[in-house]
């Protein structure tokens, strides 16, 4: 029992860290003139037109993150990731977001 409880620790932690670097590709993608923030315009443009984070956002299990794809929601869900509130959301601030999930 042991054994297989350490195995699914393992594959856990595989599985974290695969996602987290999953997270920093699509942050990069997101960030289309490399400022290492991700502004309104970019997020928009990137859940309208992106498969990729599309397809991210919806697989990533977390509420917040997955309301980038709602417009109507768009707009707020930015507003509780931008903890520092100066209109952007830096790689910090989304790392946050995802450690965040439920």
């Amino acid at each position: 029992k042991k054994a297989r409880e350490r195995a699914a620790a393992a594959a856990d932690g595989q599985f974290t860290a695969e996602f987290l670097k999953l997270a920093e590709e699509i942050f990069d993608m997101i960030d289309e003139d490399k400022s290492d923030t991700l502004t309104h315009d970019e997020l928009t443009n990137a859940v309208k037109h992106n498969r990729k984070v599309q397809d991210f956002l919806k697989g990533c299990g977390n509420k917040n993150l997955q309301y980038l794809l709602v417009p109507s929601r768009l707009q707020n869900a930015l507003k509780v990731m931008d903890t520092n509130d100066d209109g952007e959301i830096d790689r910090s601030e989304w790392q946050g977001a995802l450690q965040a999930a439920p």
